[in-house]
Formats: C-alpha cells, structure tokens, sequence
C-alpha cells in the first residue's frame, strides 16, 4: 500500500465527515467560550474567572482538534471550497446563542443567515477536483511557491 492521499472512493466521505467535524468544532467552541466569561465585567475578574472555567479549558483543547481537522480537510480540498462550506457554522452559532444564551435574531441576522445558506449552497455545487489536491511547487526565490501558471514558458513574448 503506498501512503499519501486516500483511495479515491474514500476522499469524499472523508472530506465531507471533515467538514461536518469543523461545523461541529467551530460552533461548540464558540458557545463553550461565551459560557465560560464570567458576567462580572472587571477586567482582572473576567481574566482570572475565565482561566480556570472547566469550559474555557475544554475549548482550548478543541481549537487543537479543530487545527487537525483543517488540515485533514485541507489535504482532502480547496481552501476556497472548504472555508465557505465551514462558514456554516455562522448559522449554528447564531442558532444555538438564541437557544442557549436567549440572544435576539434580528431581521439583520436573518437576512445574514439567508445569504451564508444561499452561498453555501453556490459553493457546493462547484466541481471539486478528482484527483489529489495538488501542492505548489517550491520556489527557488525564499521559500514561496510559484503558481503554475507562472512557470509556463508557452506564453509567448509579449514585447
């Protein structure tokens, strides 16, 4: 077996399980967050308070999960597929500080919601790529990556 990518059939339920996990993730740290700040709004009370909450901690450990699940949707897509799909969690966050934390939607929020749903739904009807996600190649100019279009010679003179 070689290593790298996983077999074609499996990219896909892998990708979309990754993206559910970062929904997921990004939504649950956020209301862990907020429930973890304190009400008392002194700024040495709110720094010492929020440190050692249960909540607070357990939301630090999830920003690490949520760097290992990016990167794993990341070698499996497109930034530019991935991010708008997680921008989901826009909708989740929102849904669950008016069930949990009894904050208001708006007319405005709602309008916001429509428009991260209309826009995921564009996205997600895009082709993605069949095969694995191609890396840039190094530049020998410090370290960059140079776009492939660039490195064409085919383009012809322009002078």
């Amino acid at each position: 077996m070689t290593t790298g990518s996983p077999h074609p059939g499996r990219r896909r339920p892998l990708l979309f399980l990754g993206l559910f996990l970062a929904i997921a993730l990004d939504t649950t740290v956020q209301v862990f967050w907020k429930a973890s700040v304190p009400l008392d709004g002194r700024p040495l009370a709110l720094l010492t308070g929020t440190l050692v909450k249960p909540l607070f901690i357990a939301s630090m450990f999830l920003h690490v999960w949520q760097l290992f699940n990016w990167m794993m949707v990341l070698a499996l897509a497109d930034l530019s597929f991935a991010q708008p799909i997680t921008a989901l969690s826009y909708v989740t966050v929102t849904a669950c500080a008016a069930l949990f934390f009894h904050e208001q939607i708006g007319p405005r929020e709602l309008v916001g919601i429509l428009l991260v749903l209309v826009g995921v739904a564009l996205v997600s009807r895009t082709a993605r790529p069949a095969g694995p996600v191609p890396s840039a190649a190094p530049s020998k100019n410090y370290g960059g990556t140079i776009p492939e279009a660039a490195n064409r010679t085919d383009a012809g003179d322009l002078s």
